[in-house]
């Protein structure tokens, strides 16, 4: 069976730190793992902050969870020449014992940027061995375009190590030149719908079966985030109603995937 994880993030109402706030979990995410585990969740995708910036009892709770930690999602930079930051979050990416952490560059695409970004990338990888380094390779960062993406990817170590991730509304021209690009190193899906009254899974069930259909063709066979939901950005953007709306999309990738 194809494993799914929620991303806490989609709980988060300061996901977007700076609008509103410093950049900090506002949540109790332990508060709310029993639900994610009742549903039927294989994991979390768990946002850092929600770790990182807890109280010590809180970080204790969520890490002695029975629902396991399988993606940590880091902010931490990779423009910075010094490896101290990338080197703590290495520290509690291993404490967490998640088995994937998904990291992004920043947007500079010189060359010297983008060789300095793959010798980083090694570098880290040498502090994680065992731990799957999934690029976002988000829209806006130097990792937007394919080749770019593959030329640091492999500069940052082998299929094995050194991964990607696709979104579920990539449209497929761009997932299939993606996975031309580095499609050996895709490992992992977003589940991600973004724009404020996009609709729940169930309204999109056919666009998003043609979507996993194509990833198959395409010959993946990796794990999943439901990482935001309807309802983000709206007047529903509370963590209540928006994990009942990632507890029916479950439902809906789950059938779409099993």
């Amino acid at each position: 069976m194809t494993e799914i994880y929620l991303g806490t993030i989609a709980l988060e109402p300061n996901r977007w730190f700076g609008v509103t706030q410093e950049q900090r979990g506002t949540i109790n995410l332990s508060t709310w793992l029993d639900r994610i585990e009742a549903a039927g969740f294989d994991g979390i995708e768990l946002w850092e902050s929600h770790l990182r910036d807890a109280a010590d009892a809180e970080a204790e709770a969520i890490l002695t969870h029975h629902l396991p930690i399988k993606v940590f999602n880091t902010y931490v930079s990779f423009d910075d020449a010094d490896d101290d930051d990338r080197t703590l979050a290495a520290e509690w990416i291993r404490r967490s014992g998640a088995g994937k952490v998904k990291w992004n560059t920043g947007a500079d695409r010189d060359e010297a940027a983008l060789d300095a970004y793959g010798e980083r990338l090694a570098r880290w990888a040498e502090q994680l061995p065992g731990v799957r380094l999934t690029c976002e390779c988000h829209d806006g960062t130097a990792m937007d375009v394919p080749v770019t993406a593959a030329r640091v990817l492999t500069a940052g170590g082998s299929p094995a190590t050194s991964q990607a991730l696709v979104h579920s509304n990539d449209g497929h021209p761009r997932i299939r030149a993606k996975f031309a690009g580095y499609g050996d190193r895709i490992g992992h899906v977003h589940v991600n719908h973004l724009d404020i009254g996009s609709p729940p899974l169930a309204e999109i069930r056919d666009e998003l079966a043609s979507t996993a259909a194509l990833l198959a063709d395409l010959g993946f066979d990796g794990t999943w985030t439901i990482e935001f939901v309807h309802g983000t950005g709206g007047p529903d953007d509370q963590p209540d109603r928006l994990l009942a709306q990632a507890i029916a999309d479950l439902g809906v990738l789950r059938e779409i995937l099993d």
